[in-house]
């Protein structure tokens, strides 16, 4: 009889401590966590010790230890895994294991972890009124609690904890098995929905399976087996190899060698597609999948477990949906048949449509672009530079930013037409636009403003950092002269430079402002740059 000896006596000995459960030599599955929280670090300890050679269900316990509740809510949110916590009440406050089980019920929304109460003083939080007003699953005075009765309680809370997880497992597996099956409809041949259904059966029941899904090939000879052509398979290592179209066609049945070597399974099948029912065995299912307007489907499945009658239940819900999704699937196969022989009677007048379409865009890019380039020197016209200086004239009004503006004329550009004939001065407009771009930014904007006058946009730029690009572009151009027709014609341009005033200027008020500039730089001697007056404001 084992001692009965408390587990945490005031001289910590260690007595009654179950050691008769068997350890797995290789666990079957991942270790049972249990999270102990006590703000004794000897009760960790003694815990620990007590279930070191326990397991339960041939996996182990993996003890995690929280020596508050606060560490202890940290580690559930981190680890909502957790099968049962060993929770002492009185730690940091009287009542913090209490307010613990509230935290773990109501906002981690975590039902299935097993809490149990353990405490040193009962007197804190009587049984009666715990037990009713708090969501836990037992309660324990640590000076009642020997070791025998700690196995007991940590292996009926792993069962319970066990049969919970196994409950709602088999409904997220029911609820994935109904809705699987119409995923991707689009994409979906009867032999992918059947690999579909397949592992859905695999999910269901929790392993791996041996499974064909097929359909009857005809009326066979007489005397002959049925023939079947087989759609999908899953765990069968000696089904056939499918063909280009995804199916095989073979006289088979299933035993673990392979699928022709198990005439019980045989013979269910062939039962099935007799009668019209489905049937099953210990272990193994074979369903019939009705299907509108289409040859029956049939279905077999094997696992290494008895089938419960939930299973039962749970591969007749199945079956009845893979009836209903193939059903839509035919269906909507014979509607993209439709479809397809409709879209090649309208192949030829979509595409007509759509060069016509190009045509058209090509087009009004064209006009676009003629309605805004100038034709001699292939930058902006006037039009789309006022365009486009109102906008940025809106832009730094709305945020509070500045922007300036030059405008260029060509020093003695009338000489170089009288004496060098015109072809001379649109080479010279040429140049002088391609040396201005060269000289300014790829956010500005160039744009020829009439005549042998240019005009540039300078976005976020004050008047003393105009001036300067200012000075950039006359040395640029003071320094290329024209070459035409063997000949250097020196070349120089005057510039003025205006910063916008504000909000109260407008457009026509700034280009104004910078035109004066500019004609204070022809009358100074031209070939320089001059800044507008800045308007003070009243």
């Amino acid at each position: 009889m084992a001692d009965d000896s408390f587990l945490f006596a005031a001289d910590g000995t260690l007595k009654g401590v179950p050691t008769t459960v068997a350890e797995s030599v290789r666990p079957a599955g991942p270790p049972w966590r249990v999270l102990v929280v006590d703000d004794d670090e000897e009760v960790h300890s003694v815990t620990r010790y007590a279930l070191r050679k326990v397991s339960f269900r041939d996996r182990p316990l993996e003890l995690v230890s929280a020596h508050s509740a606060a560490e202890a809510e940290a580690v559930l949110r981190a680890r909502p895994d957790m099968a049962l916590v060993l929770l002492d009440v009185v730690m940091e406050t009287e009542d913090a294991g209490l307010r613990l089980v509230r935290t773990i019920r109501d906002e981690l929304k975590n039902h299935a972890v097993r809490i149990i109460l353990r405490t040193g003083q009962p007197g804190q939080a009587p049984e009666e009124r715990v037990i009713v007003d708090y969501d836990i699953n037992d309660y324990k005075a640590k000076t009642e609690l020997t070791a025998q009765k700690l196995f007991t309680t940590v292996i009926a809370a792993l069962r319970s904890f066990a049969d919970i997880t196994a409950i709602e497992a088999n409904r997220r597996g029911l609820r994935q098995i109904i809705q699987a099956p119409d995923l991707r409809l689009e994409d979906t041949s009867l032999p992918g929905f059947a690999a579909v259904a397949l592992a859905q059966m695999e999910a269901l029941l929790e392993g791996p399976i041996r499974g064909l899904v097929c359909t009857p090939r005809g009326a066979a000879a007489a005397g002959a087996a049925p023939a079947f052509d087989v759609l999908a398979s899953s765990g069968c290592p000696g089904a056939p190899a499918g063909q280009p179209d995804g199916t095989a066609s073979l006289a088979w049945g299933i035993g673990p060698a392979g699928p022709a070597d198990d005439p019980q399974a045989w013979a269910a099948l062939v039962e099935v597609l007799q009668t019209g029912q489905s049937r099953f065995g210990p272990d193994w299912a074979a369903l019939r999948v009705p299907v509108t307007g289409a040859p029956d489907l049939l279905a077999w499945v094997a696992c290494e477990r008895r089938l419960t009658p939930i299973d039962r239940n749970l591969l007749e819900v199945m079956a009845a949906r893979m009836s209903a999704s193939a059903g839509n699937i035919l269906l909507y196969g014979r509607l993209r048949q439709a479809n397809a022989e409709l879209r090649a009677i309208t192949q030829t007048l979509e595409a007509r449509v759509a060069e016509r379409t190009r045509e058209l865009i090509e087009a009004n890019t064209k006009l676009e672009r003629l309605a805004s380039i100038d034709s001699l020197t292939g930058i902006l016209n006037r039009r789309r530079f006022m365009e486009l200086a109102t906008a940025e004239r809106d832009r730094a009004a709305r945020y509070g930013r500045t922007f300036s503006v030059l405008l260029l004329d060509l020093d003695h550009f009338k000489n170089v037409n009288d004496s060098h004939g015109h072809a001379a001065g649109d080479t010279a407009i040429r140049q002088a636009a391609e040396l201005t771009a060269r000289a300014l930014r790829t956010t500005d904007t160039l744009a020829r403003y009439g005549g042998e006058e240019l005009v540039a946009l300078l976005p976020e730029t004050d008047l003393a950092s105009a001036h300067l690009v200012a000075e950039r572009v006359r040395a640029l151009i003071g320094a290329t002269p024209v070459a035409h027709d063997a000949l250097a014609i020196p070349l120089t341009a005057s510039l003025g430079v205006a910063e916008w005033a504000g909000p109260e200027e407008t457009l026509a008020g700034l280009l104004n402002r910078a035109d004066q500039a500019l004609y204070a730089a022809k009358q100074l001697g031209r070939n320089r740059v001059e800044m507008a007056v800045r308007v003070v404001a009243a």
